[in-house]
C-alpha cells in the first residue's frame, strides 16, 4: 500500500519534470532550426545595402543631400515611370506581368517627387528572384514598401509595391 501511495504523487512529479525537460529540448531545437545557415552572409548583405543608402544621403556643399548619377530620375515623372516599367519588363523572363500601376504622390521637400508603383507577376520562382535582383540594381534607385511571394504549386505569384523619386527641380 505504501508503494501505491508513493508512486501516485511521485509519478506525477517525475512526469512533470520529464515533460518540462522535453519542452526545453524542443524549444532549443526549434530555435536552432529557425536560424538560417547563411545568416552571416545575409547580415553582411544588409550592412552593404545600408552603407549604400547612407552614401546616397551624404551631405553636399549646400547642406542638402546629394545623390549619385542615376539614383533619381531627372527627366520627370512620366519618363521616369517609363524607364522603370521598361526595366521591369526587360527582367520578367518567362513570368507574366498581371498588373502595373504608377501613382505620383506629393513632393518630398522642394525638389523630389515620390512615385509609388506596384505590380503583380506570375511565373517561376527563379524568374521572380531574377526580377527582384534586377530591381535591386536598377536606376533610379527603387525603394520597397512590401513584397508578397506566394506559391501557386507550379508557379509563384509576386506582388510588389514600392516607390522611387523623380526630380522636380533643375538643381538635381
Amino acid at each position: 500500500m505504501n508503494r501505491d501511495r508513493a508512486s501516485g504523487p511521485g509519478l506525477a512529479v517525475v512526469a512533470a519534470m520529464i515533460g518540462g525537460a522535453a519542452a526545453i529540448v524542443t524549444a532549443t531545437g526549434l530555435a536552432a532550426l529557425a536560424r538560417p545557415a547563411d545568416r552571416a552572409a545575409r547580415l553582411a548583405e544588409l550592412e552593404r545595402k545600408l552603407d549604400r543608402i547612407e552614401a546616397l544621403r551624404r551631405d553636399g556643399a549646400d547642406d542638402e543631400p546629394t545623390y549619385p548619377r542615376g539614383a533619381i530620375c531627372r527627366e520627370g515623372v512620366a519618363l521616369g515611370a517609363g524607364v522603370v516599367e521598361q526595366k521591369l519588363r526587360a527582367r520578367l523572363g518567362q513570368a507574366k506581368l498581371a498588373a502595373i500601376a504608377f501613382e505620383p504622390s506629393s513632393p518630398a521637400g522642394d525638389s523630389l517627387l515620390a512615385v509609388n508603383f506596384r505590380f503583380e507577376t506570375v511565373g517561376s520562382y527563379e524568374d521572380a528572384m531574377t526580377l527582384l535582383g534586377g530591381l535591386d540594381a536598377a536606376r533610379p534607385t527603387l525603394f520597397v514598401d512590401s513584397i508578397d511571394l506566394v506559391s501557386k504549386t507550379s508557379a509563384v505569384s509576386l506582388q510588389f509595391s514600392g516607390h522611387f523619386y523623380c526630380s522636380t527641380s533643375a538643381r538635381l
